[in-house]
C-alpha cells in the first residue's frame, strides 16, 4: 500500500530561522538606511516581532521579498513626494547594473533634507503598522528602493541580506565576488533544527517525506547537510524551481500559488488523488495547500519566542486560511497523524 506523502515547508517548520533569516531581514533594513542615507538609527529600532507581523501578512514568499517590503514601507512614508530633479537623478542611478558603481553614484546624492524625516519616522512608527497601511497594498514602489537585478547587478538590498546571511566566506564562494558590507561569520550558522532526528525517523516509517520551500536550493541543501537530515526526504522543490518556471510566465508562481506543492507531489510520484499532507507556518502555506488539494497542517513553533497572544493570533490566521489543525511541536504532528 502506498504511504501518504508528507511535505514540509522548511523555514519556521524544519528550521528555526528566528536568529538567521528573520534577524538578517531586520539587520538589512538597519544597514540599508545607514549606508544609503547616512541615517542615525539604532540597531533595534525594528524588532523581530515587527518582521514576523509583516511576514504573516502574506504574499511574501521569501525573506528577500519580506525585507524589501519593510524597507519600501519606511521609504514611501518618509518620502511621500520628491522633487522632479531628484526623481530624475534617481531614475538614472538605479539603471546602473553594478553594485559598486551604483553605491558610488548614490553616495553623490544629497539626502540631507530627507534623512531627518526618515530618522524621526523609524522612532515613531513600527514596520508592521506602516506595511498594513492601505496604499502599500496597491503596489507602490519607492524610487529609493535599490532592489533591481540580482547580487552584483544592482540589487543592493539582496546583496546586504546575502552577505549577512552567508557570511564573507560562503558569500565569496557562492557569488565569486568579495563582500562589500559584511566581513565575518554568517547568520546561517545560528540556525537550529526544530524536529529531532528521532521524530523525523518516526514520521518516515509511515510517510514519504518531502520539502517545498521558498529557500534557494543551495541554502536549503546547506541546512539539510548541516543537520544531517537530507536522507530523510525523497524530494525537494525550492525557490530555484519557481524562478525557472516563472520564466516567460505572466503570473507569479510563488505561494499562495500551489505550483511548488504540485511539483513536489509530481516529483514524488503522487497525484492529487493520493493522500498528501503539507505542514507550513504561514497563511500562504495553508492557501497553497488547499489549492493543491493537500491536507493543510498549520505549525506554530512553541519555542519560537512569540508571546502567548502572538501565538494565539498566529494560529488563528492559519485556521482562517484553511488549516485542518494547528500544531506547536512535532509530537503533536505525530499524534495528529495517529502515529503514536
Amino acid at each position: 500500500m502506498k504511504k501518504p506523502l508528507l511535505i514540509f515547508d522548511m523555514d519556521g517548520v524544519l528550521v528555526d530561522v528566528s536568529r538567521s533569516y528573520r534577524e538578517v531581514s531586520r539587520l538589512t533594513v538597519v544597514e540599508y538606511l545607514r549606508r544609503i542615507f547616512g541615517a542615525h538609527v539604532s540597531d533595534d529600532f525594528i524588532t523581530l516581532a515587527d518582521v514576523a507581523e509583516v511576514k504573516k501578512s502574506g504574499g511574501l514568499n521569501n525573506d528577500w521579498d519580506l525585507t524589501d517590503a519593510i524597507l519600501n514601507a519606511y521609504l514611501l512614508y518618509a518620502f511621500p513626494s520628491l522633487e522632479r530633479d531628484l526623481t530624475n537623478k534617481l531614475s538614472g542611478i538605479v539603471a546602473v547594473e553594478d553594485d559598486r558603481a551604483l553605491l558610488e553614484q548614490i553616495g553623490l546624492v544629497d539626502f540631507s533634507a530627507y534623512t531627518p524625516i526618515l530618522e524621526r519616522l523609524v522612532n515613531e512608527k513600527s514596520a508592521a503598522s506602516l506595511f498594513s497601511a492601505a496604499d502599500l497594498s496597491r503596489g507602490s514602489r519607492s524610487p529609493f528602493l535599490l532592489n533591481k537585478g540580482d547580487v552584483g547587478s544592482g540589487n543592493i538590498t539582496k546583496r546586504i541580506f546575502q552577505e549577512l546571511y552567508l557570511g564573507s566566506e560562503l558569500f565569496a564562494k557562492h557569488y565569486e565576488m568579495a563582500p562589500i558590507f559584511h566581513d565575518g561569520d554568517g547568520y546561517i550558522t545560528r540556525e537550529q533544527m526544530i524536529p529531532t532526528k528521532a521524530q523525523l525517523d518516526r514520521l518516515r516509517t509511515s510517510h514519504v517525506l518531502s520539502i517545498a520551500t521558498g529557500r534557494p536550493g543551495s541554502e536549503a541543501l546547506y541546512a539539510l547537510s548541516h543537520f544531517d537530515i537530507k536522507h530523510h526526504f525523497k524530494s525537494m522543490v525550492s525557490e530555484d524551481d519557481v524562478v525557472k518556471a516563472e520564466e516567460g510566465c505572466s503570473e507569479s508562481l510563488r505561494k499562495p500559488h500551489p505550483f511548488s506543492l504540485n511539483l513536489c507531489i509530481k516529483r514524488c510520484g503522487y497525484t492529487q488523488d493520493d493522500t498528501v499532507y503539507y505542514v507550513g507556518d504561514m497563511p500562504d502555506d495553508m492557501t497553497a495547500s488547499r489549492a493543491a488539494k493537500a491536507h493543510a497542517i498549520g505549525f506554530v513553533n512553541g519555542k519560537s519566542g512569540e508571546s502567548e497572544e502572538q501565538r494565539h493570533e498566529h494560529m488563528g490566521l492559519l485556521e482562517q486560511q484553511g488549516a485542518y489543525t494547528v500544531c506547536s511541536g512535532f509530537d503533536e504532528i505525530i499524534s495528529y497523524l495517529n502515529l503514536k
